[in-house]
């Protein structure tokens, strides 16, 4: 009897199955569109590239992308694609000995070399201040923004050499995702925060939530191109970034959180539940280097994350607006940012993560907000030069810091 029973339940979900699989199709083939898994495998039929696909990547024309380097018993190989005149994709992979040559997936197709490290010891957490900073957040793959940016304000030459002298640049998180550009714009970070550390200087990297999604292998927000990487390569988006690679392992060792003199640096923000469990830099440096590995879900997914979740260091809003309509709470009062401020001992926090028309200040100069539209040609960057702070842009131009408005939240 039981064995009859279960002989029908199987017939009833394998023709569940079947109807869910003929209704993808269905919906599928005339709506143009499938369903993507998150690591960016595609389920149903692809319009833009005219195929049918079951758990595949689609076959995007690449355009160009690479080098994707790994390390293996103590030497180099690099992955590179490119497509042909006929948006057919292909993948060269050469052996490297010190260096990497780095192309720019644009017209004007720059190059620049990278020499290779094999340590990439956790970075410092607490810097003196500088003369001069330099801070940027969310270029998000947009290599020419970045550059442009850069030369302006002289930290960078146009043969993408350092100039800072022993200034400092901070990247505030998500340098990732969205653009075109992704692996040379890391490449070019890479190399700087060398050249940098060798005249004085430094470079700063705080990992924001889009490097989380792409060590992860979640492909929400990349660019369509990278599917066709994927595709071409046989690899997911995790195994090329992975801990074998020299650019995943490198981010690897970037916190989540810097302090440089009496400014404390973090992506998302701070929110009052992270802020109760008394964190430091130290503590919240330890959890970074035990999420960010490549199979570590749990911490991801736990609401106990000072890191991961709405209210963690990556994601959290509240120090730039109210998020009630989307029930992730209040914009954080002017208690909780005097509680942070005091608990780091520091004068303000800059934060990206979420978008304003032009870099300013909230919270009477205790909040700078850094993320700016850079995709839409609004590229700026926070100076901070001998005590005092302005906003810059890509032509060099220099602005007294204003206090954000209403009409500037989004």
């Amino acid at each position: 009897m039981e064995v009859n029973i279960l002989k029908k339940l199987l017939v009833v979900l394998g023709v569940v199955l079947l109807l869910i699989i003929l209704g993808i199709v269905l919906f599928s083939r005339f709506s143009g569109t499938g369903i993507r898994l998150t690591d960016g495998r595609y389920v149903g039929y692809s319009e833009i590239t005219n195929e049918w696909l079951l758990m595949e990547y689609q076959n995007v024309p690449i355009g160009l992308d690479g080098p994707y380097v790994f390390e293996q018993d103590n030497a180099y190989f690099a992955l590179t694609l490119a497509s042909d005149i006929h948006g057919q994709n292909s993948v060269e992979k050469q052996a490297l000995t010190h260096q990497v040559q780095v192309t720019v997936d644009s017209p004007a197709k720059a190059q620049f070399s990278v020499p290779l490290r094999h340590s990439y010891p956790r970075s410092e957490l607490e810097y003196a201040m500088p003369d001069k900073l330099l801070a940027i957040s969310d270029i998000e793959g947009n290599f020419d923004a970045f550059v442009d940016l850069l030369v302006a304000n002289q930290v960078i030459d146009t043969s993408f050499n350092w100039i800072f002298g022993t200034g400092q640049l901070v990247l505030i998180g998500d340098m990732v995702d969205r653009g075109s550009n992704v692996v040379p714009v890391l490449w070019l970070i890479y190399k700087l925060e060398a050249e940098a550390e060798h005249v004085g200087g430094k470079l700063h990297y705080v990992l924001g939530n889009h490097e989380r999604y792409l060590l992860d292998g979640r492909t929400k927000s990349v660019a369509r191109k990278y599917f066709g990487t994927y595709r071409a390569t046989g690899q997911s988006q995790r195994a090329l970034w992975t801990e074998q690679s020299v650019l995943g392992r490198w981010l690897r060792s970037k916190p989540v959180a810097l302090k440089v003199g009496d400014s404390l640096f973090v992506h998302g923000g701070i929110s009052p539940e992270v802020l109760a469990t008394k964190p430091t830099l130290s503590s919240m440096d330890k959890e970074a280097a035990e999420s960010f590995v490549t199979h570590d879900t749990v911490n991801k997914n736990s609401d106990n994350s000072i890191l991961h979740g709405s209210r963690g260091l990556l994601f959290y809003r509240g120090l730039a607006k109210d998020m009630s309509h989307y029930e992730l709470g209040e914009k954080a009062s002017s208690s909780h940012v005097a509680q942070l401020l005091d608990a780091f001992a520091v004068k303000r926090v800059a934060i990206g993560h979420t978008l304003t028309e032009q870099i300013g200040w909230d919270y009477n100069g205790g909040v700078i907000r850094v993320d700016v539209a850079h995709s839409d040609g609004v590229s700026e960057a926070l100076l901070m030069e001998d005590g005092a702070l302005y906003r810059v842009n890509a032509e060099g131009e220099r602005f007294a810091l204003t206090q954000i408005s209403d009409e500037m939240l989004d």
